[in-house]
């Protein structure tokens, strides 16, 4: 049995944070010890498995002076000798290597975004991730296409693993089953990247010849006023929503008749994955994560970044043709199976164990 240091900025609402949530059981049942590290502190929003050990480099090293918490984690790894040193997410991945270096602890990142969008260092900051990184002992990627972009400088370094989705089986194509609403959703932050501008634009050259249709939106962010005023402009109020956060999104949107996602980048769309597992089909940009899963025309769409034209095109597509719409469901259902928890769990203590 090895021990494992897993490194994180926090436990909070992230993707991330959520993927060690569920992998916190198998990684406790297969490793001696587990200690997760937070950057930034914070109590955990998702459980976390009773036997892994939560430190707060705050705690220790109050919140300002990065140098100061990179001097606690190393003397923190100095201390535990994990096998392996885990970490997530790109500013603390870089880091955990940099706090590191002249240990004989193995690293290994785990990268959660689009390895080719500029750092705030811009391409200075590439350049230091990418020196870096040919430090670590593995990258892990969510997707073929960040794979990809490693691979160009580090080949057989690099694997994927998806994430996982916490579903069980009698869940998975729910939205199959249920009566359906003359009905389009989304899901996500209210954030430029996520461009649900484009979104609110398409659907209101859709709604002109679908006027009993209706768009929900669901999460929050810096963008709630900017979208509302577009929303009021287009005179849109009676028929587009931005209903905020949810606890049960799954039952909230499995009564639509297609899910969208019009993200400029993506690292990969938990709320995109977990739409198509439910069965509902989707429009999604080209994005990281949704090219690996929709196959165009089969179990969803995929449009181009800030296409509103074609998204609206789809868009009717889906609302004209529900023996189409229904197909493209059951097709995008069985994505269940590539992420499935159990299986995606394994992958991982698999990946690790190979690894130490």
């Amino acid at each position: 049995m090895y021990k494992l240091l897993v490194s994180i900025a926090s436990l909070g609402t992230g993707g991330a944070e959520r993927v060690l949530s569920v992998l916190s059981k198998s990684l406790a049942d297969n490793f001696e010890a587990v200690q997760y590290v937070l950057w930034e502190g914070g109590e955990p929003f998702y459980p976390v498995d009773e036997r892994v050990k939560i430190v707060s480099l705050p705690d220790f090293s109050g919140k300002n002076g990065r140098n100061l918490q990179m001097m606690t984690f190393r003397r923190i790894v100095k201390s535990v000798k994990p096998d392996m040193v885990l970490s997530f997410l790109t500013p603390y991945n870089m880091l955990v290597l940099l706090s590191t270096i002249g240990l004989k602890q193995k690293v290994v990142v785990a990268e959660r975004t689009d390895p080719r969008r500029l750092l705030s260092g811009g391409k200075a900051g590439l350049w230091l991730r990418d020196r870096l990184y040919s430090r670590a002992d593995g990258i892990l990627t969510q997707t073929e296409y960040a794979k990809s972009c490693y691979d160009e400088k580090f080949a057989g370094k690099t694997a994927v693993i998806y994430n996982p989705v916490m579903m069980s089986d009698s869940q998975v194509g729910v939205a199959l089953r249920t009566e359906k609403e003359h009905l389009f959703v989304t899901a996500g932050r209210l954030e430029p990247v996520k461009d649900q501008t484009s979104m609110i634009e398409a659907f209101a050259a859709f709604h002109k010849n679908h006027p009993d249709y209706r768009l929900v939106i669901y999460g929050e962010g810096p963008m709630h006023e900017t979208l509302q005023e577009q929303i009021n402009g287009l005179g849109l109020q009676d028929a587009v929503v931005l209903a905020g956060r949810t606890n049960d999104l799954w039952n909230k949107i499995a009564s639509a008749e297609a899910f969208l996602l019009t993200s400029e980048y993506e690292g990969m769309s938990n709320a995109l994955i977990e739409a198509m597992c439910l069965g509902l089909p989707v429009i999604s940009t080209k994005v990281a994560g949704a090219t690996d899963l929709i196959r165009d025309g089969e179990n969803g769409f995929l449009i181009d970044v800030k296409d509103s034209k074609s998204l609206a095109v789809r868009m009717s597509r889906m609302a004209d043709s529900p023996d189409v719409r229904e197909q493209m469901g059951i097709n995008a259902s069985k994505v269940f199976d590539q992420v499935r928890q159990d299986k995606i769990c394994k992958q991982w203590i698999e990946y690790l164990k190979s690894k130490v």
